[in-house]
């Protein structure tokens, strides 16, 4: 039998920005980006609470959904997988809708969080 530990909060932190890291240093997601700031929140309100939570998000500005589990238990990781997005329009969460709609107000066009189409698509 396993013996049922939970996380604990400075584990929880660790791991979370371990992940948060790599996704921005490794895979180039900018730090901008709405998606990422609403894992990152949703990482802190896990940091703080330890419930456990697994969601599938839509990478904005990325045809990738970020598909997630924060685990309540020590002896498991916390899982993040980017996958390809078969829905062409997803169905936003609220609080990402949020980040999209603050970020209009105070981004332009050219920002990292707001990729413009290449030239060659631009009509």
């Amino acid at each position: 039998m396993t013996d049922r530990v939970e996380k604990s909060q400075a584990d929880r932190i660790t791991e979370s920005m371990t992940i948060l890291k790599k996704l921005t240093d490794e895979v180039g997601i900018p730090a901008s980006n709405p998606s990422i700031r609403v894992l990152k929140k949703r990482m802190a309100q896990y940091w703080r609470d330890g419930k456990v939570q697994e969601e599938r998000l839509p990478l904005y500005g990325y045809d990738r959904v970020i598909v997630y589990r924060l685990p309540r238990w020590a002896h498991q990781e916390i899982e993040v997988t980017l996958k390809v997005s078969k829905i062409r329009h997803p169905q936003l969460p609220s609080d990402l809708e949020a980040e999209l709609m603050a970020g209009t107000n105070n981004a332009t066009q050219s920002d990292p969080s707001h990729p413009s189409p290449p030239a060659s698509e631009e009509k």
